[in-house]
């Protein structure tokens, strides 16, 4: 059996968490289960009594380009040692799908702890991450203040990410008060903390955040900073995976590039997608440039599409991560799409 877990069950799947997630602390799963479980939904297969697997749906306010969509992140993928292999995850996954779509969400996302896991259900990189620490000259000329858990500083610490963020994204997790008042605590259940760098001036500005897990701060969760304040450690690296989910409403943001020789542009386009059948067929595209509009053709027997690829292609492509293989004469076709630019998740539950 296929459910979702009422909010009074949900205390029940934290026996499966602690079984697969072991290197979880008690005092994070604490709060993870009395903050986090209570704003999610937790998809579960059942054997006879007993929770066999599940998946988390935690929502997010994502920002892309000018809108502000719902968007889940998967988490808590796991399935008990002694039921693997017998194809819960995919049941999970399909179901997963299947809901999201109804929902017209335009995609999902998960932090992969083996992407292999992922490939077969499509899901693809979607963001790379940057190794950064703070410079010599934010080691040594920042003040260190922790977040106060109130209003005031929540709200300052998002609008400073905030900006931060838009001037190089497109698509990231909305900052707001309550985000930060979340990281905070997800932070110090895991003996870490969050910071405030200001600098040691007459104004005291707010230059940096940094968010990270474990008394001497060996895992960093987030450091969003002024780049006179901080260094790159180490070369990018794919971080997050992800997945169109409901393809009319993604594509609604793709548009023509600004230097596209023509105003508007008509396409037929076939796209393969074995798990959300609505997204599989050929399709009519058209894009102008402020976005585009994508519709199913119901008999396309006499079509030949300019263009042909998987749901997992479509979504690197779109999402500005990788250009997809196509045939020379169909190029130009691709090149005059402008793919989305940036994108930043550096979330974890």
């Amino acid at each position: 059996m296929i459910r979702y877990l009422k909010q009074e069950e949900k205390g029940e799947s934290r026996a499966l968490w602690e079984t697969v997630f072991s290197e979880d602390s008690q005092s994070f799963l604490d709060y993870y289960y009395s903050d986090r479980v209570r704003k999610n939904k937790i998809l579960t297969a059942w054997n006879e009594d007993r929770v066999v697997a599940m998946l988390h749906r935690n929502p997010y306010e994502v920002v892309v380009k000018d809108r502000l969509w719902k968007i889940d992140y998967i988490a808590g993928v796991a399935t008990d040692p002694g039921s693997r292999h017998q194809g819960y995850m995919r049941r999970l996954l399909s179901r997963c799908f299947s809901d999201m779509y109804m929902e017209r969400m335009g995609f999902c996302f998960l932090v992969p702890a083996d992407p292999a896991i992922y490939f077969p259900f499509d899901f693809t990189y979607i963001c790379d991450l940057p190794e950064v620490a703070l410079s010599e000259k934010g080691r040594l000329h920042l003040s260190r203040r922790a977040l106060v858990e109130r209003s005031d500083e929540c709200r300052e610490a998002a609008r400073f990410v905030g900006r931060q963020l838009e001037k190089k994204y497109e698509v990231y997790a909305l900052r707001d008060e309550e985000y930060y008042l979340n990281l905070s605590r997800e932070v110090r259940s895991d003996r870490g903390d969050l910071i405030l760098l200001f600098t040691r001036d007459e104004r005291e500005r707010l230059v940096g955040v940094w968010a990270y897990y474990g008394e001497t701060a060996e895992n960093q969760r987030e450091l969003i900073c002024l780049p006179d304040f901080i260094q790159k450690t180490g070369p990018l690296k794919p971080a997050v995976m992800g997945r169109i989910i409901h393809l009319e409403q993604f594509v609604s943001v793709i548009r023509l590039k600004e230097d596209c020789p023509i105003s508007e542009m008509e396409l037929f386009i076939e796209v393969k997608d074995e798990f959300i059948r609505q997204n599989d067929g050929v399709f009519r595209w058209r894009l102008g440039p402020e976005g585009s509009s994508i519709i199913p053709i119901k008999d396309a027997s006499g079509i030949k599409p300019h263009l042909s690829m998987g749901i997992s292609e479509m979504t690197s492509w779109l999402f500005g991560y990788r250009m997809p293989t196509v045939p020379e004469d169909r190029r130009s076709l691709v090149e005059r799409i402008r793919p989305l630019k940036g994108v930043f998740f550096d979330e974890i539950t």
